[in-house]
C-alpha cells in the first residue's frame, strides 16, 4: 500500500527537493514558515495520506469556530509543491511530522526524487540555542557531500548525539540512494516562540544560497525588524529579563566558537521566569 494519495506526472528540468516538516527540529516554526513562504503561490503535485501517517491524538486537527458553530477542520498534512523560480524547478515538501511509518516514507521518498528526477535535496528546520536575539541569526548545517558546501557554510562540529527527526532521517535516506543532500538548521532563542521572523529571513537567505535562486521576501526584512525593536522594548522595563540576555551576550562573547543545537545552560540557570516573560510577550506580539 502506497502513502500517496496522488502524485502527478511532472516534466521537470533537474529540479531540487526541499522539506521541512514541523517537530522538534523547528523551533520557533522557523524551517516550515520559511517553506511555506517560499512555496506560496506553487501548485500541489503530490499528498501523501494523513490516516496513514498521523496519530490525531498527537497531531490533532485544528478546528475553526465562528459564532458557536465549526466552519473548517484543517487536518495534519504532508504534501509536495511545484514551484519555477528563476527559471528553476522548486519541490518544496512541506507538513507535519509523521506519527507511523518513517521507513516506508523514506522509500517512498526516494521512489519520487527518481521519478522527478531530482538532483538536490536539501532540509529546513531550526533548533534552540542558548544565543540571544540581539545577535545575528546563525545557520548550521549537516550534509552527505562536502562539494555542497558553499562560502560561509558552518557544519556542526564534533559529536552529536540527538533524538532522530523526520527531516533528517529522509535526508539520510536520499543521500543513501545517491543524491547530493544538505540540511540547515537556524540557530533561535530558546526563550522566544513562533513567529520568530529574523531567523526565517536568515535561513532562506542561506537556502537561496545553496539553491542558486535569489527569493523574494517581501516585507519579512521590516518584519524581522520590528520583531527585535519590539523586545527590546519589552525588555526595557524588566531588568531581569535583561540581564539574562546580557549574560547570553557574554557567553557568546567569552566563546564565539559555533554552539551546538541543545546545548543549554544548566538547569537551575535557565531563568524560567525569564523564558514565561518573554515568551508571553513574543506571543501577545
Amino acid at each position: 500500500m502506497t502513502l500517496l494519495s496522488y502524485a502527478n506526472d511532472l516534466d521537470l528540468d533537474q529540479p531540487i527537493m526541499l522539506l521541512a516538516m514541523s517537530g522538534w527540529v523547528d523551533a520557533a516554526s522557523v524551517g516550515t514558515d520559511a517553506a511555506d513562504r517560499l512555496s506560496e503561490g506553487g501548485e500541489v503535485v503530490a499528498v501523501f495520506e494523513p490516516d496513514s501517517l498521523f496519530d490525531y491524538r498527537s497531531s490533532r486537527p485544528t478546528l475553526h469556530f465562528s459564532a458557536g458553530k465549526l466552519k473548517e477542520t484543517v487536518w495534519p498534512r504532508l504534501e509536495i509543491i511545484h514551484r519555477t523560480v528563476d527559471g528553476i524547478d522548486l519541490l518544496f515538501v512541506v507538513g507535519n511530522e509523521p506519527d507511523f511509518r518513517w521507513q516506508q516514507l523514506i522509500r517512498e521518498f526516494v521512489d519520487l526524487t527518481e521519478q522527478y528526477g531530482v538532483t538536490k535535496f536539501v532540509t529546513l528546520g531550526s533548533v534552540p540555542a542558548p544565543v540571544p536575539h540581539t545577535r545575528p541569526v546563525r545557520v548550521v548545517c549537516t550534509t552527505s557531500d562536502e562539494g555542497l558546501l558553499r562560502e560561509g557554510d558552518e557544519v556542526l562540529p564534533d559529536d552529536l548525539v540527538v533524538p532522530g527527526a523526520a527531516v533528517s532521517v529522509l535526508r539520510q535516506g536520499v543521500a543513501d540512494a545517491g543524491i547530493p543532500a544538505i540540511g540547515y538548521w537556524a540557530q533561535v532563542p530558546h526563550y522566544l516562540q513562533a513567529p520568530f521572523h529574523p531567523g526565517v529571513l536568515s535561513l532562506i537567505e542561506r537556502v537561496g544560497g545553496q539553491v542558486g535562486v535569489r527569493f523574494p521576501v517581501g516585507d519579512l526584512a521590516l518584519e524581522a525588524s520590528n520583531q527585535l525593536e519590539q523586545i527590546d522594548v519589552d525588555l526595557a522595563d524588566r531588568d531581569d529579563a535583561r540581564q539574562y540576555v546580557e549574560r547570553l551576550e557574554q557567553m557568546q562573547e567569552d566563546s564565539p566558537e559555533l554552539i551546538t543545537p541543545l546545548q543549554v545552560l544548566p538547569a537551575d540557570e535557565i531563568g524560567a521566569e525569564v523564558e514565561k516573560y518573554l515568551r508571553t510577550e513574543s506571543d501577545d506580539n
